[in-house]
């Protein structure tokens, strides 16, 4: 029963992982790059009808990535008090430590970067606004910057989560 458990909480954080870093290389490197190459209206409704749900796509993978990675150490610290300060457990602690300073970046630098540029656009789609105010590109690069940032941890994250399950 006990491998049950395991499996559950490996499989549960390893697909929210997956989740978080390709909503994490798809607004960094997919949708940051082309919304620049189409025309301004076009834009705009992106991301003011699009944008919300991939935010809410990202927030929730992180999360859940986050909670199963805690549950997942949870178990593991039950079976094996002894496990972190193993080779293993050494790595585990290396990726705990950048998840967590990806999880502080997405969640006080990303999502309310991505947040507010989705709220200017629907504001001028709905005629609030004339045109997007300056600052619309300052939140669009900032939330981007973070993406390319979060990415960056995450892969780091993922290399030490690879060579704690190797060794």
């Amino acid at each position: 029963m006990t491998d049950v458990v395991l499996a559950f909480l490996t499989f549960g954080h390893i697909l929210s992982a997956m989740g978080w870093l390709g909503g994490g290389l798809i607004t960094g490197f997919a949708l940051g790059p082309n919304l620049r190459k189409m025309s301004q209206t076009a834009s705009l409704e992106f991301n003011a009808k699009v944008l919300p749900n991939l935010i809410n796509f990202v927030q929730a993978a992180a999360g859940l990535t986050i909670l199963f990675g805690i549950l997942l150490l949870g178990y593991l610290y039950s079976q094996d008090s002894s496990y972190f300060s193993s080779t293993s457990g050494m790595d585990v602690s290396v990726g705990i430590v950048l998840a967590a300073a990806t999880a502080a970046i997405a969640f006080s630098m990303t999502i309310p970067s991505f947040k507010k540029v989705s709220k200017i656009s629907a504001e001028v789609l709905a005629g609030t606004q004339q045109a997007p105010p300056p600052d619309m590109m300052k939140h669009a690069k900032r939330a981007r910057q973070g993406s390319l940032l979060g990415v960056a941890l995450l892969l780091i994250t993922l290399g030490a989560m690879v060579a704690a399950g190797v060794s």
